[in-house]
Order: structure tokens, then sequence, then C-alpha cells
């Protein structure tokens, strides 16, 4: 949201003393669905519906990591090329590397920065792979945190994640609406 705000802020030739003019971050969000809405209205439907299939597969093919799906994927404001992220929980951050290993998927090792509140953030592994013609980000938690979800980047509170089951029952539940 940041970048975005800045590269905003210089086009309109706003200087950083400007700042307290910007949106906030959930007006953004919220700006973001509208746009997606009306510039592509049922052509995104399908690409988030689209994603979240995907997301499902990768979630079963892990699922002994507890996955769970967040980010613009499960929040509708992913475009097309979007990666899925996947929250995966595991005893160490080498048992789903050996996984991958395993399966013969190939990985880039990354970290996530994270926020709990007002805590200070903490480095999460992040592993990127390509799975079902997608980019999949998992980000790798102890088994004792799954009780607890960072900030969202959006309002600060913890952010919303979806298990394979919850994702089944929401794709379920578009199917009509979509008249698919």
């Amino acid at each position: 949201f940041r970048v975005a705000k800045e590269k905003a802020a210089r086009r309109l030739g706003a200087g950083g003393d400007a700042q307290h003019h910007w949106p906030n971050n959930s007006e953004i969000e919220s700006e973001l669905h509208a746009r997606l809405q009306l510039f592509h209205g049922p052509a995104h439907a399908a690409d988030i519906r689209e994603l979240r299939d995907r997301a499902l597969k990768a979630m079963q093919w892990l699922e002994v990591f507890q996955p769970r799906l967040t980010g613009p994927v499960l929040n509708g404001t992913a475009t097309r090329h979007a990666a899925i992220t996947l929250h995966l929980f595991a005893d160490a951050p080498e048992t789903v590397i050996f996984f991958l290993m395993d399966q013969k998927t190939p990985y880039e090792e990354s970290w996530q920065r994270l926020h709990f509140g007002d805590a200070p953030a903490q480095d999460y592994p992040c592993l990127k792979i390509d799975y079902a013609d997608s980019e999949i980000r998992l980000i790798i938690f102890a088994l004792d945190e799954d009780r607890r979800s960072p900030a969202s980047p959006v309002d600060g509170k913890p952010v919303r994640r979806a298990t394979g089951q919850q994702l089944r029952k929401m794709l379920e539940e578009e199917q009509p609406q979509n008249g698919l």
C-alpha cells in the first residue's frame, strides 16, 4: 500500500508533506474492489474462481501442513496472474523443504516480515513454487501458531485465513451466482 501511495503522490506532484491527505489502506482496498468490478466484472469473478480452485488443489497437496489461504486470492482483489499465498504449519521449515524435494518441486527461499498486533515484526520463511500454472507463496509458521494470525496490512486486524474446507464451501456457494 505504501508503494502505491508514493507512486500516486509522485504522479500528482504531491510531496511527502501531503501524506495526511492520502487514503488509508482500507479505502484503497475498497476502491480496488470497485475498479475490478467496474472494469473486469464477470471476467474478474472467473479469474478469482480459477485462482481459488488452484489454491484448493495446492492445499490438498500440502494438507499435511494444515494450509490456510490468505491474501488477495481469498479477499477477491487478486488479478489473473497474482500469486496464491498459503500459510503452512510445520515443526521446522526444513520439513516443508524436504516435502518439496521429495516431490521434485523446485522452490525459491526468501523471508516474509509479518506483524502480530503491537509486537515487533518477525521474519518467517517463505518458499515460492510453481503449482498448477500459478505462483504459490508458502509462508511457514510453527505448529503452535495456527490460532494466531498476523496483522493485515489493510486494517491492522488479524488477517483472514481459510482452511481447505472453508475454501471448498466458499467455492460451492459462489457457483450458483456465477451461473456455473
